[in-house]
């Protein structure tokens, strides 16, 4: 094949690496002579310094990458007196195209040079399966053109495309390095949360919240967190991804890094109680509850821990209901945890939306269009619908059948979770991780954690049928 000898050939590789780089210098150079144009160059030269290491360590550029992510609102923000605000930013597009740029290496590898694909396993081979419906949805007339249907792909295709790279470069201690950096940001994002909470926001922040329209900050008459965040349920997640860290640090360590999880804990479960995300609350308490009994090797250590659980539950709850509730999110929280159906909590607003997705889903078995369900559709002028519930708006997006093989692929994945849970602390804390992160697998406005959990499917999928994990 003509693509097969250009690739092989050692002057057309060498040639291609000298014009790339003249056209980079060349373009950068240019950016960098017009202000509003800052945005535009500090995308395109994180991305190009990120693609110039994946050439030799790709899985350093996959590291930096995860490390830029949680930062990204903020950089975004900061930018405001400078370079102004453009809800279409560049920035947003560095993660994507770094992704799908070194995801095409494997694909090429397999689908051109025809490598076999070592290690597969029926989960890998249904996720490929959905790829191929997601691809086929993008050109879905119902969501309103292209441009929504390629913006999809950042939301539904991106996320899956690092599991395959976890597959190709993760192993158990890179794994470990990526939890303690995730442990490490989350302690800084949630201090800076507590900066916003008793401090207010910096000038630029609320510039960016008045241009932004973003209503949804504003509990009753006070503005919630958002750290370093583009949103406070992408703030709220990854505060509950650093928390379950913390507890299996606490579980599963030695004494220093026992009492450095428990501190970090207590940090970051306060933090994420005054952001006021109720749900993110209520499904890592629960993933804290799981994992603690499931790390028991005993049955009667496991009974035991669990009325335990139930004790501490109980008194949690009596707790919440007497604190003092003058604070507006403070409030906001204590009513949603304490009366869950009351009026002021909206927890069957939330339940509807969802079962209305599924009746959507199903009464077009075609779907929408891979775009239909993010915030692109209605940027682009697309056929907006959305559930908030990542399965629901895979089966409005792709209909029956790509929403079919997200489900057969969840129920996968938490099979092969749970039976993992007690190989390692790495097994543990992904499982927790899973359930925290319930009904978000595949939200792709969640930038910073979309990813990680991508890569713990990953790697959970790669040691399945491994054997002799050491504790």
């Amino acid at each position: 094949m003509l693509i097969q000898k250009i690739h092989d050939n050692k002057w057309f590789r060498i040639m291609g690496i000298i014009l790339l780089v003249m056209l980079m210098g060349y373009y950068l150079g240019t950016m960098a002579l017009d202000p509003s144009k800052t945005r535009l160059l500090i995308a395109s030269s994180i991305i190009f310094i990120l693609l110039v290491l994946s050439i030799r360590k790709p899985t350093l550029a996959l590291y930096l990458l995860l490390l830029y992510l949680p930062f990204l609102g903020f950089l975004r923000r900061v930018l405001i007196p400078v370079a102004g605000w453009n809800t279409l930013d560049p920035l947003v597009i560095v993660g994507p195209a770094v992704i799908l740029i070194l995801v095409s290496k494997w694909f090429y590898r397999k689908y051109i040079d025809r490598e076999m694909i070592a290690n597969d396993t029926r989960l890998f081979q249904l996720i490929r399966w959905m790829l191929m419906v997601d691809i086929i949805q993008v050109f879905n007339p119902l969501q309103g053109g292209l441009f929504t249907g390629f913006a999809g792909v950042m939301f539904y295709i991106v996320p899956v495309c690092y599991m395959i790279l976890s597959r190709e470069y993760i192993d158990e201690k890179k794994i470990k390095v990526i939890f303690a950096s995730i442990f490490v940001v989350g302690l800084i994002a949630a201090l800076y949360g507590y900066k916003q909470y008793f401090y207010g926001y910096y000038s630029f922040e609320d510039m960016w919240v008045e241009l932004s329209g973003y209503t949804a900050l504003k509990v009753y008459s006070v503005m919630r967190p958002i750290s370093f965040f583009t949103s406070a349920s992408e703030y709220a997640c990854y505060l509950g991804v650093a928390t379950i860290i913390s507890w299996v640090y606490v579980l599963r360590s030695r004494a220093l890094v026992k009492v450095i999880g428990l501190l970090g804990l207590f940090l970051l479960y306060s933090a994420l109680f005054i952001e006021s995300a109720r749900g993110v609350i209520v499904t890592v308490t629960v993933a804290l509850v799981i994992i603690s009994i499931l790390n028991a090797k005993k049955a009667a250590n496991k009974i035991a821990i669990s009325i335990l659980a139930s004790i501490v539950m109980t008194g949690l709850f009596l707790g919440i209901s007497k604190l003092n509730v003058e604070n507006d999110l403070i409030h906001h929280s204590v009513v949603g945890l304490t009366d869950p159906l009351g009026e002021e909590a909206t927890t069957i607003g939330h339940l509807e939306l969802m079962i209305v997705g599924f009746k959507k889903g199903i009464m077009n078995p075609l779907g929408h269009g891979l775009g239909a369900t993010t915030i692109a559709a209605g940027k682009f002028d697309g056929a907006a619908v959305s559930s908030e519930v990542d399965l629901s708006n895979k089966f409005l997006a792709t209909g029956i059948l790509g929403g079919g093989l997200y489900l057969l692929i969840m129920i996968r994945i938490l099979y092969i979770a749970f039976k993992q849970a007690s190989i390692s602390s790495v097994h543990l804390a992904i499982l927790g991780i899973l359930i925290a992160q319930a009904a978000q697998w595949l939200n792709g406005g969640h930038y910073s954690t979309v990813g990680l959990i991508w890569i713990m499917i990953g790697y959970l999928d790669k040691t399945y049928l491994q054997k002799g994990v050491k504790q």
